[in-house]
């Protein structure tokens, strides 16, 4: 069933395109979104059950191999990663347009709202599915252009500064990647996760140390890892609700993901397990501490996000099955709480006026 792995990204790329064309028709925007995300749930779903019983599903796009074709890959990992990632956007989904009705949003909508939230939700899957670092950049830059545009709905003042925060820091972390990427392939030759195992452990230590640094270091910036995280808590929560909803589940995530694979699949052994405990540790630490410290709902969640993020690590940095079982579990467990509190808190905001 190998045919199924690309449509996670296709579908929502190809609902975007159609949803843009019916700009200024909300309902046949909404009708096309809903219907994208709720078959991308099912081949999720169809790709988890395959991925257990035969396998990982394996697709060379257009037929080329590595290490000059685009691979995307479909194991367990990936697949309940698609599952939870693609039921929880379309929850959000659901969420923000019975928000727009009651607001009378529909009147009046903002037509570029349902092309880009698909976008991301590409984007996502197709970091997910990567079975190369550069396609693994492509799927961040997808997101991340996406993120840029939907954290800025409203154009107001504040939404504006923490948006150039947001690309600013975003930018910083893609150009880390993009620069590892190039030193990776100038030292193996491939890019293709698969073929890098062996070719790794081919290099020099003092070369595969500084290659795993680079890497940690723009996926730590994504996943807002401490010293690394002081720009969430002033991007996440001036955005609309669904918004923010969907960024704390998912975008963090993301990175934690990225850290996961590349630890795990193309530097095993432990090398900066010690690192990463103190790391996450700190992280735990002064998220929570941050959190104690606010009065304001969203903010107050934003420093939790970031010390849940120390938890995930630490799983990772124990270097064991039972570690890294757990931090996969927690992954999943923590895109369905937080996503869910920063709706409610989007909720208090509603009936309240404010989460302050």
């Amino acid at each position: 069933m190998t045919f199924l792995v690309p449509l996670p990204v296709v579908m929502p790329l190809l609902g975007a395109a159609l949803a843009l064309l019916l700009a200024g028709r909300p309902r046949l925007q909404r009708l096309v979104s809903l219907t994208v995300l709720t078959a991308t749930v099912a081949v999720a779903a169809l790709l988890l059950f395959y991925a257990t019983v035969d396998g990982p599903q394996v697709v060379a796009v257009g037929g080329w191999a590595a290490p000059l074709g685009i691979v995307l890959v479909a194991d367990q990992l990936a697949a309940l990663m698609l599952v939870v990632s693609a039921a929880v956007t379309l929850c959000v989904l659901v969420y923000s347009i019975g928000q727009g009705m009651a607001d009378g949003d529909e009147e009046t909508p903002m037509s570029v709202y349902h092309p880009t939230y698909l976008v991301l939700t590409a984007g996502v899957c197709n970091a997910f599915l990567s079975g190369d670092l550069f396609n693994l950049y492509v799927g961040f830059e997808i997101l991340l252009v996406a993120s840029y545009v939907l954290l800025t709905l409203g154009s107001t003042e504040t939404r504006i500064r923490a948006g150039t925060t947001y690309v600013v820091v975003s930018l910083l972390s893609s150009l880390i990647f993009l620069i590892a990427i190039g030193l990776v392939y100038a030292s193996t030759g491939t890019l293709n996760l698969a073929q890098l195992v062996d070719r790794l452990d081919a290099l020099p230590d003092n070369l595969r140390l500084l290659l795993q640094g680079m890497l940690l270091l723009a996926f730590g910036i994504k996943a807002a890892v401490f010293p690394l995280s002081a720009w969430l808590p002033d991007s996440y929560p001036t955005a609309p609700a669904p918004v923010t909803a969907v960024f704390a589940g998912l975008l963090t995530k993301v990175g934690v993901y990225a850290i996961i694979r590349t630890e795990t699949l193309l530097f095993p052994g432990g090398r900066t397990a010690t690192l990463l405990l103190v790391v996450a540790g700190l992280t735990m630490i002064v998220g929570i501490l941050g959190a104690v410290a606010q009065s304001d709902i969203k903010r107050l969640l934003s420093f939790t996000l970031i010390s849940h993020i120390g938890y995930m690590l630490f799983g990772v940095g124990l270097t064991t099955q039972l570690g890294l079982s757990a931090a996969i579990f927690y992954v999943v467990h923590h895109i369905t709480i937080q996503t869910t509190l920063f709706l409610a808190a989007g909720l208090v905001e509603r009936r309240g006026g404010s989460t302050a």
